[in-house]
């Protein structure tokens, strides 16, 4: 998950600087142990073979986490990850989905049927945070 995070952060066109790319993309594979256990998080993985292509994950009605390589960003990778995520969060009782969505990612979720919340920042390793946008849809 980590690597994936990693090359999709790397990817991002322009939004943030360097500093901020670097620290967003520091997470720790530690981190994603974390997340799937004590976090709470359930995680959805799309692979090619053994190659992973991208994740969600999602804890509730939240959307925590949606990364593709970069290679296969624009062919529908994350779209279909983000239908499977909403789907399983309503299932599972959800009424309402929220996101907090990096800048790069706001006319994706947008295009999606999400609306636009208040601007956030989003907490980074090390300290400071990523200028992002809270994001809902009703479910």
């Amino acid at each position: 998950m980590a690597l994936v995070m990693r090359a999709a952060v790397r990817g991002q066109r322009g939004r943030y600087g360097e500093a901020l790319l670097a620290a967003w993309g520091s997470l720790p594979a530690l981190y994603h142990r974390w997340a799937m256990t004590a976090g709470g998080e359930r995680y959805l993985v799309a692979a090619r073979g053994a190659r992973l292509l991208g994740y969600a994950a999602w804890r509730g009605g939240e959307v925590t986490a949606l990364f593709v390589r970069p290679g296969e960003a624009g062919r529908g990778l994350g779209a279909r990850l983000l239908a499977r995520v909403e789907a399983a969060a309503r299932a599972e009782g959800a009424r309402r989905l929220t996101a907090v969505a990096a800048l790069e990612a706001v006319p994706f979720y947008l295009a999606h049927g999400w609306r636009l919340g208040r601007p956030v920042g989003s907490p980074l390793p090390g300290g400071g945070a990523l200028p992002a946008v809270r994001m809902c849809k009703l479910a």
